[in-house]
């Protein structure tokens, strides 16, 4: 995995689940800091929200402005475990491959 990216799922609301915090992070990162365009971000399964200290695996399909895609290893990570509270999601996924 190589693009880790700390998600803040409270600011977009309480409700939002946690596959479409970690598709808008995936976006995001790899449009602006991979300077790679994405038109869309599909993952699954659908996770609602991870348990204390527990880390969801999903499978995310990112598919460029240019037309081609790829398939990405995605980890949502949930840091409030051992005394810690109130921290944002953590979120990991492959890079995308070389242009």
């Amino acid at each position: 995995m190589a693009a880790v990216v700390v998600g803040g799922a409270a600011a977009c609301g309480p409700n939002t689940d946690a596959y479409f915090e970690l598709q808008n992070a995936m976006k995001s990162h790899i449009t602006n800091v991979d300077h790679r365009p994405v038109s869309s971000v599909s993952c699954t399964p659908h996770v609602h929200d991870t348990m204390r200290g527990d880390t969801a695996h999903l499978q995310c399909l990112v598919t460029f402005t240019d037309g081609t895609s790829y398939t990405a290893n995605a980890e949502i990570e949930n840091q409030n475990s051992g005394g810690r509270h109130n921290m944002p999601d953590l979120y990991r996924w492959d890079a995308p491959p070389p242009k």
